[in-house]
């Protein structure tokens, strides 16, 4: 019966031998990717998010980067950025405002961080979004062109 089981084993490895730091690695990740969700009005450093995780800067780090390809301030500056394309896209605000309301006190900061990820100012965003007839997918759309 343990000889079966042994065998059974080595060829169902991956559901016997699973790592168990995969999945809390993957936990992790999640957490702090909700985190930086409910926090996406602030300023987050690199220390704070890799506390909150409880886990070394280089060790969260490394994590991040395997699980999304990103490292967590390039993620968390990209999640800024969409939300800022949500504002442009349905809410009348200032450029200013929008950067104020994401945690970004300089506007010129937040123009070419926006420029930077979209390819475009955050203006001519907003100008295409506008001239733009149709749902929201073809707005998006028009501008990665």
């Amino acid at each position: 019966m343990i000889f079966s089981h042994f065998l059974t084993s080595l060829i169902y490895e991956d559901k016997f031998n699973h790592l168990d730091d995969k999945p809390v690695d993957n936990d992790t990740v999640e957490k702090t990717i909700r985190y930086m969700q409910d926090n996406i009005n602030t300023m987050i450093r690199l220390d704070e998010l890799s506390g909150y995780a409880r886990l070394s800067t280089s060790h969260y780090s490394a994590i991040f980067r395997a699980k999304t390809g990103y490292s967590p301030i390039e993620y968390f500056n990209q999640l800024k950025v969409q939300k800022a394309c949500q504002y442009i896209s349905f809410i009348t605000m200032s450029i200013k405002n929008i950067a104020l309301s994401l945690g970004i006190e300089d506007q010129y900061y937040f123009t070419r961080m926006f420029t930077k990820l979209m390819g475009i100012s955050p203006n001519e965003y907003r100008k295409k979004v506008k001239a733009s007839p149709g749902n929201i997918e073809e707005k998006v759309a028009s501008v990665k062109r």
